[in-house]
């Protein structure tokens, strides 16, 4: 203890001290499971991933990949890749069509790459909270630039898609 009765911590404590936070939060030890619910979701997955996919959106063209690039926010932090939005607005032609041909590939194989679902997840102070307490920080996740382009790729199509076969979402 400091002489004006406050904790004080590092910033190795404070990570811990927030990650035991958030692990006590989303521990599931004290829920109970409903093993037939979790069975039947399991069974209805199994069961959809084994239809035969019907691939009529076209392949995504580079110019829709560069309108959805230049409206990169470059004030977002990058994910665990360290790829920045200001980075691939910086992407030359033949690696922005590189990217492009992944997004085509990934599209037409239903495949998300794990390494695109990996988060970095920090915590951000709030305001006039103390700064040793664990619920004085809201946690983000940082995720990669380069998955969440490829998601509003994804977004864009289908929704044009779906607008084209006269469903509307909005």
């Amino acid at each position: 203890m400091e002489q004006d009765n406050t904790i004080g911590l590092d910033d190795a404590e404070v990570v811990e001290c927030l990650a035991d936070s958030i692990e006590t939060q989303c521990s599931h030890a004290s829920s109970p499971h409903d093993i037939t619910h979790i069975n039947r979701i399991e069974k209805e997955v199994l069961q959809k991933t084994f239809l035969e996919h019907k691939d009529d959106l076209t392949p995504v063209s580079l110019s829709k990949v560069q309108t959805l690039v230049k409206s990169l926010n470059t004030r977002k932090a990058p994910g665990l890749d360290g790829i920045s939005n200001k980075a691939i607005k910086c992407f030359s032609l033949p690696l922005l069509s590189l990217l492009v041909a992944i997004f085509n590939a990934c599209q037409k194989n239903c495949y998300f790459p794990p390494a695109w679902k990996e988060a970095e997840i920090i915590g951000i102070h709030k305001p006039g909270k103390p700064r040793d307490l664990p619920a004085s920080y809201r946690p983000i996740s940082l995720l990669s630039g380069q998955a969440k382009l490829f998601e509003r790729v994804l977004k864009t199509r289908l929704s044009d898609h779906l607008l084209g076969k006269g469903i509307n979402f909005d």
